[in-house]
This record gives structure tokens, sequence and C-alpha cells, in this order.
């Protein structure tokens, strides 16, 4: 898995002297429709969010719209197979000194986000347990983040696709009606990071239709 892991981040480095920045591919379809942008590679130590972001960059054909991927964001920390080597850049969006060694990849893939070509972003993560709304047991509770799309809102106002909830719910029942057995199916997380004031909600001030899509790796 290590060695695959490594070919596909090596594939998809665009050149050698970008070698520890990540790389954006554009697949544009037959027909014209909205653009998605994926991203996955965020944390070096989530090998489900970036090998399933690059299989959609270099394995799929679009049909209708755009689809925008960056597999690799964090690219020096997959090589190491770390969750971060300067710190969790999932934490670094809100405000970052110029001087964090990460400053130019997060300037870049923020000016990326907010691309007027961009209507939606999915973000790919790895995640622990299986979400549960309901307490079930230590793998399947409001804590876990496995199998589970989350928004940070129902409604994200004044954007293009800012109808979170229900594309979420939607993408959710075509997502389990390939999902076998039953007990791995995704739920839908509602973070709600606009009216809370909690750690995460102060790092994540939702700013675009964002959707995070969060499995594990190895179902158990």
């Amino acid at each position: 898995m290590l060695r695959l892991t490594i070919l596909f981040s090596l594939l998809l480095v665009p050149t050698l002297s970008l070698a520890l920045d990540f790389s954006l591919h554009k697949n544009q379809g037959f027909q014209p429709g909205p653009s998605l942008l994926i991203i996955g590679g965020i944390q070096g130590d989530e090998p489900g969010g970036f090998n399933a972001a690059a299989l959609l960059a270099t394995r799929y054909r679009v049909v209708a719209g755009n689809l925008w991927v960056v597999p690799n964001l964090n690219f020096s920390s997959i090589i190491k197979r770390s969750r971060g080597i300067y710190g969790d850049m999932n934490r670094k969006f809100a405000e970052l000194p110029k001087s964090d060694p990460e400053y130019p990849q997060v300037a870049r893939i923020k000016a990326i986000i907010q691309d007027p070509e961009v209507d939606l972003v999915f973000n790919l993560h790895d995640g622990s347990g299986f979400y549960s709304p309901s307490y079930i047991d230590s793998q399947r509770n409001p804590e876990r983040w496995g199998q589970s799309c989350i928004i940070d809102q129902s409604r994200l106002n004044g954007q293009r696709y800012g109808n979170l909830e229900e594309l979420t719910r939607t993408t959710i029942a075509q997502i389990n009606r390939r999902i076998s057995p039953a007990r791995h199916s995704f739920q839908l997380k509602n973070t709600q990071t606009a009216t809370t004031d909690t750690d995460i909600a102060r790092v994540f001030r939702p700013t675009c239709a964002l959707i995070t899509i969060c499995w594990r790796w190895k179902p158990i």
C-alpha cells in the first residue's frame, strides 16, 4: 500500500521543481455544467483521501461540467506519512503568518477554492470509527467522523449551490445504494460552524460551498 501511495503521488506531481508543491488537474466534460473541486491529502496520514482523489484525477472521464482535483495538497506530509510535518494544515486557513513553511501552499489552495469558476468543493478525509447521530458504542457515536459527509451549516446564503444539506442528503442516498453491508452506510454530520463557539468553529468559518467526505480507510 505504501508503494502504491507513493507512486500515485509521484505520478501526479507536475514538475520536479515543484516536488513539494501540490498539483491541480482539470478535466473538462463534453457538455456544459457546474465545476467541482475535489481536495485530497491535506493530512498526510489519511491515505483514503489522497488515493481516492488520485483515482478521480487519472481514471475517470467527465461527461458534463468540470472536475478539478488537487490530490496531494500536503505533499511533503504524504511522503512522510505524517499528519503534518509543519503542523496540521487543516488548521491554517483562518490566519497564517507568511513565515510558516506552508504559507505558499495554503495561499495557493485558498485562491483556487475562491476561483469564480468553482461551484462546489469536496474535501476528502479518513475518519475514525463510524459517525452516528446517537450513541451506539465506542466506535459508533456523535464524536466519531468515519463514514460521514460533513457540512458546516444547512445553507450558505449568497453562494451557488449553497443548499448544502439538500445536496449532501442527495449524495448520501446515491452512495448508500452501492454500500454493503448496511452498517457501513454514510451519515450526514452538521458541525453548525456558523452558530457555535467551539474550537472547530473558530478555525473554520465557511465562505464557500464546502462538503467534507470522511470515511474509514479500513472499515470494521
